[in-house]
C-alpha cells in the first residue's frame, strides 16, 4: 500500500482532514521517491504528482493514474480510510 496515495485520498474525502504542514511533507517524500527512481519506476511518478502541492487540483486524476497503472485495488485503500 502506497502512503503517500492513501494520504492524499484521505486529503480527497476531507480536505480538513491533514494539515498543510503534513500536505507539504507528503509531498516532499513522495517527491524524494520519484527522484531516486526516475524513469524506472512510473508509479512513484504518479504518486509525486498525485502529491503535488501546486497540483492538488488534479489529485483526483493522478491518483486514479495511479491505480490504472499499477493495478492496484482501490477498494483497499478505501477500506483503509474507513477503519
Amino acid at each position: 500500500m502506497n502512503k503517500h496515495i492513501l494520504f492524499m485520498m484521505k486529503w480527497l474525502k476531507d480536505k480538513e482532514s491533514v494539515s498543510e504542514e503534513k500536505l507539504i511533507e507528503n509531498k516532499r517524500e513522495a517527491w524524494a521517491v520519484y527522484a531516486a527512481a526516475y524513469d524506472t519506476d512510473h508509479a512513484a511518478r504518479w504518486t509525486a504528482y498525485a502529491t503535488d502541492y501546486f497540483a492538488y487540483a488534479r489529485t483526483a486524476y493522478w491518483v486514479s493514474e495511479y491505480f490504472a497503472l499499477t493495478g492496484e485495488d482501490k477498494n483497499e485503500y478505501e477500506k483503509e480510510l474507513n477503519k
